[in-house]
């Protein structure tokens, strides 16, 4: 795909006059046979990446690799010189974001869930220092395991690290907020050490 790029112009009229004499059959007839070329290439390379990813067995990780490689391929394309595959572009952005929001949900909902509902004030002291105790542990692992995963591109690590901060952060704050008067212990993070703990992961 990077070579077929590179080498646009020049590629043009040999595809074109594979596709002529029939040594090449473009699958798609609404745009030029070599961009047809390029997302034939595209499609299988997702299919194998796909594929690869069933291997993981850790579901987050897997979603993190098909964000990763999703991503890559996504930037190469949008520097395509033909509008005509635009489509093509929009679809695999489309399962960028569904990749991301599948990571962040098997990631971070369960850490999250433990402030999402918490119990009654009436119930006691106990059980919101428990609630806050559950998450902090939560949090602890997700972030040690994830600490060492990889991210190459600089734009999408900042923007994961934003996507996590302002669904962890806010619901945490409000709810040290909310309950600071019947929560005995102290609470291991503050969430500027959150936000802060957030900038450190995906570095590999």
């Amino acid at each position: 795909i990077m070579f077929l790029r590179s080498r646009y112009s020049s590629m043009v009229p040999i595809v074109s006059q594979a596709s002529r004499l029939g040594k090449y059959v473009p699958q798609s007839r609404q745009v030029p046979p070599l961009i047809s070329l390029v997302i034939e290439m595209v499609s299988s390379v997702q299919e194998k990446l796909a594929n690869k990813s069933e291997s993981f067995q850790d579901q987050a990780l897997r979603f993190l690799f098909l964000l990763n490689n999703a991503n890559m391929i996504w930037k190469y394309l949008i520097d395509y010189p033909f509008p005509s595959h635009q489509v093509h572009v929009t679809v695999l952005a489309g399962k960028v974001e569904s990749y991301m929001q599948s990571y962040l949900q098997l990631s971070w909902a369960p850490p999250l869930s433990c402030l999402l509902n918490p119990t009654p004030i009436f119930f006691g002291r106990k059980r919101h220092n428990s609630s806050l105790s559950k998450f902090e542990s939560e949090f602890k692992k997700v972030y040690t395991t994830q600490k060492l995963w990889k991210v190459l591109d600089p734009e999408l690590r900042k923007m994961l690290r934003k996507a996590i901060a302002e669904k962890i952060i806010p619901v945490y704050t409000k709810y040290i907020k909310d309950y600071k008067f019947i929560i005995i212990t102290t609470p291991k993070f503050r969430p500027q050490m959150l936000e802060d703990m957030l900038q450190e992961i995906f570095e590999g």
